[in-house]
């Protein structure tokens, strides 16, 4: 985080003091913004950012499904299998 927390200023990363506004920074205030950088990353909402926000939005959003599958044991393979054989048959049998 390079930017002041109350105004806004860049800064540098030796300061203590913003030259703008006169408050301290904090090494405190720069961890909890990462942190929350980080969950909001781990989210749903987070990670649909993630992938609009890039340039290349079908291989993010192929690498994102990679790793959810890298995630998943054969048994949630198994049950999300079994769902959409469920889902396909119940189309199926409404057509």
């Amino acid at each position: 985080m390079n930017k002041c927390s109350v105004c806004g200023h860049e800064r540098d990363d030796r300061d203590m003091k913003c030259p703008e506004c006169g408050s301290f920074y904090s090494k405190i205030d720069e961890i909890i913004a990462e942190q929350e950088a980080l969950d909001e990353m781990q989210t749903f909402r987070g990670r649909c950012k993630k992938i609009f926000n890039s340039d290349d939005v079908k291989q993010e959003l192929l690498a994102e499904l990679r790793l959810i599958r890298a995630g998943l044991t054969n048994r949630g393979m198994f049950a999300l299998f079994v769902i959409f054989v469920f889902v396909f048959a119940l189309v199926i049998s409404v057509l």
